[in-house]
């Protein structure tokens, strides 16, 4: 069985004693436990979540609300009302407690064709500190509102509590399939739109039947985005993952969470690219409202979407704390005259800096901050944001793996926060908070891109079939793992490398949950490969073609909102993006360029096609994405004082912004022959081994024991 801690143990010793006794018991059965299950359901004027919540393959779904009185707290019971007796609260109705909750979770699962009467539910009350012999001295034993449904000490030891969930189960019979889809109901969905309609005589390989299957299929969170999601840790955590693990998303989640059961508190999100300010609105919103009992939208002054800079015309983080901290915010104007032109990591690291110089004081403005797109912030804004935490600092942070743009620095604890006087870190990732929160969480199933964009977006990034040698990488076979690989030949040895072995991995299907990628998904004609490339010999016969197929893409059916051309950064960048409009407007099809047209916080107009530079295309994605100019992933700019990583870092988040199709295009170079290299030998890729000393940058990270 799973376990899943949702929240620190606080005072309620009961609780935590229960916890533990269940996970005695059940630790070797088929199911999940959950403590502080998180749903908000309506009990006259209150909000309610289970204490616990047990989900087990045969013997259903039990609600047990624990209680930590003793029998001298009990002065009387009638019928579900406690009269209590220096306790908390006069009166207590916790049987009725149990069953609103069991009842709140049965609708939650009836409310789903898929998951409608398949699972058996109880409740019971748990009270840990009163005996039997007490129990029934006071002559509650027999009451029709406690028999059989109050449990006290010697019911809730490992044993007898597992004894009388099977004694008093009313049994399931779950296939393979309705088990899983129970199971992840239960542990949360992530938001879907309704399917689109398409018209009946479309052709059976029109791919847009290849969109209306994937949104039709139910989106359950597994269980590692189970406990992102819900987590409310007493401290610091991380989230490391890939592209399209969904890390945006459970942050969301466990925001909206948080402000509905803390309203008082104030949240920050914060996130560095400016185009997904609405769209972490949109999720933060839709979130409360599925769990807020009346589905009121958030208190948007104590749940504050920021983005990292911000300015007068939008919130933002730092624009916030130098007014707040008596400081005048530097634009972005300032930023050009006083140090010239840089990328937006590097201006925003020399405004956080000032920043951070110039505050007499720091002021405490936040109960918890969640710090999406970490990998692009700069180790002195996360200095900065741990100052502005009240006590116990409740900050999460979260950071792609592999796509830093900006720096090829991903966060460490150490090397940002440093270490207390007494040698311990300031900042400890490692290991498990008291009752079983992880002080860390590593993402390796990715949702959105599939396999061979994703093995093929790892390629490119790392250089695996670059003539002159892979760039970065990792070079043990754990840490391979970790980003949901296998490598089923060769190792990374010191003796290997010297005499020019090579290795072969692949990515594991678990790890590749894609709904193409499945073995049984069935429209194949129409979905045809995931991956194209097209090169070219200049850059007009590129746009031109990207035009035109643009066009045939709307005429088969898709809607301008499902293609996203992508741009690498290159020279004459704004140039290139003019010409590209102009020839899409000769193929009758509008399009919008996000951060040049209108308000920079929009990534998508309606009836436009979006072109985006990888700066705002971060974060984004598509169903149908051309990736252009992708000669320059092999091309750094030397006015921009950029390094070749950084170009193939590009090129993963152009490569990784598709749903389904991606079609990379360019002038003929040599990163075609590395595309094509992965096409031809996916799904197993095989490459020259190498080892630390020969690379320009380890993906590792130092002390890391999670």
């Amino acid at each position: 069985m799973d376990f899943f801690p949702y929240e620190p143990f606080d005072d309620n010793k009961a609780q935590k004693k229960v916890w533990e006794w269940l996970k005695d018991a059940f630790k070797d059965e088929e199911g999940v436990a959950y403590y502080r299950y998180p749903i908000f359901t309506k009990t006259g004027r209150l909000n309610r979540e289970p204490d616990i919540l047990i989900l087990h393959r045969e013997l259903g779904l039990w609600v047990i609300e624990c209680k930590g009185c003793f029998i001298d707290n009990i002065k009387g019971i009638q019928g579900h009302e406690w009269q209590m007796n220096n306790w908390y609260r006069e009166t207590d109705t916790p049987v009725a407690q149990a069953e609103d909750e069991m009842f709140a979770i049965k609708n939650k699962l009836d409310e789903r064709r898929e998951t409608r009467g398949k699972v058996n539910c109880h409740f019971r009350v748990a009270l840990p500190h009163v005996k039997q012999k007490e129990w029934e001295e006071k002559g509650f034993s027999q009451l029709p509102s406690t028999e059989g449904v109050v449990l006290v000490y010697e019911n809730l030891t490992p044993s007898a509590l597992k004894k009388h969930l099977a004694e008093n189960a009313r049994k399931c019979k779950l296939s393979e399939q309705d088990w899983e889809v129970v199971k992840g109901v239960l542990g949360g969905t992530l938001p879907s739109k309704p399917p689109r309609d398409i018209p009946t005589q479309i052709a059976s390989n029109n791919p847009i039947r290849v969109i209306r299957a994937i949104e039709t299929k139910l989106k359950v969170l597994d269980e590692n985005q189970q406990k992102i999601a819900f987590e409310i840790p007493d401290g610091s955590q991380r989230l490391r993952g890939l592209a399209g693990t969904g890390k945006t998303v459970l942050f969301a989640k466990r925001a909206a969470k948080i402000h509905i059961k803390y309203p008082d508190w104030t949240i920050g999100f914060v996130f560095f690219t400016r185009s997904l300010y609405d769209q972490i609105l949109e999720l933060v919103a839709c979130y409360h409202r599925e769990m807020h009992p009346d589905h009121q939208d958030p208190d948007w002054t104590k749940l504050k979407v920021l983005h990292a800079w911000g300015g007068r015309e939008q919130a933002g983080f730092y624009y916030n704390l130098a007014l707040k901290s008596g400081v005048r915010p530097r634009t972005v104007r300032d930023v050009n005259n006083e140090i010239g032109n840089g990328s937006p990591r590097q201006s925003f690291e020399y405004v956080c800096e000032c920043l951070k110089r110039d505050a007499r004081n720091i002021p405490i403005i936040y109960d918890v901050l969640l710090i999406d797109e970490g990998q692009d912030l700069p180790p002195t804004f996360y200095r900065l944001a741990r100052q502005t935490l009240s006590d116990p600092y409740r900050f999460y942070w979260a950071y792609d793996e592999a796509q830093g743009i900006g720096s090829l620095i991903v966060p460490k604890p150490e090397t940002i926060f440093g270490r207390n006087l007494d040698g311990s870190l300031v900042v400890d990732v490692s290991g498990s908070y008291e009752g079983g929160i992880s002080k860390s969480h590593k993402m390796n199933r990715c949702y959105r891109t599939p396999r061979l964009l994703l093995m093929t977006a790892h390629a490119v990034n790392m250089g695996l079939f670059r003539t002159e040698g892979v760039l970065q990488g990792v070079t043990q076979q754990k840490d391979w793992k970790d980003l949901g690989y296998e490598v089923i030949d060769g190792d990374f040895r010191p003796e290997s490398v010297k005499a020019g072995r090579k290795v072969t991995i692949t990515r594991a299907l678990a790890s590749s949950p894609h709904p193409i990628d499945q073995n049984d998904f069935e429209l194949k004609d129409a979905l045809g490969t995931s991956l194209t490339i097209k090169p070219f010999d200049t850059e007009y016969e590129e746009r031109e073609w990207i035009a035109q197929q643009v066009a045939k893409d709307i005429e088969l059916g898709f809607d301008p909102w499902d293609i996203t051309i992508v741009v690498l950064s290159g020279d004459s960048e704004k140039d290139y993006l003019s010409k590209l409009r102009y020839a899409l407007e000769q193929q009758g099809v509008d399009s919008y360029i996000a951060g040049v047209d209108g308000d920079r916080s929009i990534f998508r107009k309606d009836g436009c096609v979006t072109i985006s530079n990888i700066f705002r295309a971060k974060g984004n994605e598509a169903w149908k994405v051309y990736a252009c100019r992708f000669h320059y992933a092999t091309q750094p700019l030397l006015w921009k004082q950029e390094e070749e990583l950084h170009k193939r870092n590009e090129a993963f988040v152009a490569l990784t912004r598709a749903r389904v199709w991606c079609i990379a295009t360019g002038v003929d170079s040599s990163i075609f022959d590395e595309l094509q290299q992965a096409i031809s030998q996916y799904p197993n890729f095989t490459f020259p081994t190498f080892n630390k000393s020969s690379l320009k940058r380890l993906i590792e990270d130092e002390g890391d024991d999670s």
